[in-house]
């Protein structure tokens, strides 16, 4: 196997053919292809999130996690060239972490339970129909009325959207929804509305159990510190 010194004069596609002939090597090689590569973060950051508000070095720290990925998982790459696999993982781990730190609009757990309801009975229809099923079929599927259902649609937009760039976040979706217009198409035992109350209280109480349960202590430690 070559020494480190003979390593910086292969190119990246030789030190990918290396590594796939001598994987006992791999620890070395891995480290030469990611010092040769780590530039695509900069490159990458520069190209898609110089607009995102956020920290050059935060936004680095992420990219490194998908180069790292890339550099290690060279095998599913799909024959694609490691430059551009490399940039899609970096960018990939960029986009998350921006969308795990800006807070979404937040809805209601209920709401998110009816959201994955709704998801399911369409996929459960399109099995059995073979095509998209219309509003009215999903409506007798999830036995809610067709208003009902364009209500809890009104939120997967904001549920599942977080613009990159940090302008265009100011206008992201951030609709109102009326809890009062989701109803049920046929009636049964426990009514939607019921339901929905319910859900709704006790989610109250679960908000001012951890409440309580945060501020339970830092008294006690006050009462302690004032003594």
């Amino acid at each position: 196997m070559a020494e480190k010194n003979s390593l910086e004069q292969l190119s990246i596609d030789e030190l990918l053919a290396l590594l796939a002939a001598h994987p006992d090597d791999e620890n070395a090689l891995r480290e030469e292809i990611l010092a040769r590569t780590t530039s695509l973060i900069d490159e990458t950051i520069e190209e898609s999130f110089s607009s995102s508000g956020f920290p050059r070095d935060e936004l680095f720290r992420a990219g490194y996690l998908g180069l790292l990925n890339a550099t290690y998982n060279v095998e599913l790459s799909h024959q694609q060239q490691f430059y551009n696999y490399a940039k899609n993982l970096i960018k990939g781990e960029i986009r998350s972490h921006i969308r795990g730190k800006v807070k979404r609009a937040e809805f209601p757990n209920w709401m998110k339970g009816l959201n994955r309801h709704i998801e399911e009975a369409q996929l459960r229809l399109l099995e059995e129909l073979k095509r998209l099923p219309t509003l009215a079929e999903l409506s007798d599927a999830v036995n809610l009325t067709e208003e009902g259902i364009a209500e809890i649609l009104k939120a997967r937009e904001a549920l599942n959207y977080v613009s990159i760039d940090e302008r265009q976040r100011k206008n992201d979706p951030l609709p109102m929804v009326d809890p009062a217009k989701i109803r049920n198409k046929r009636p049964e035992p426990f009514p939607i509305q019921y339901r929905i109350r319910i859900a709704t209280a006790l989610e109250k109480l679960d908000d001012l159990q951890q409440y309580l349960f945060r501020n339970l202590f830092s008294s006690e430690k006050g009462k302690h510190n004032g003594r």
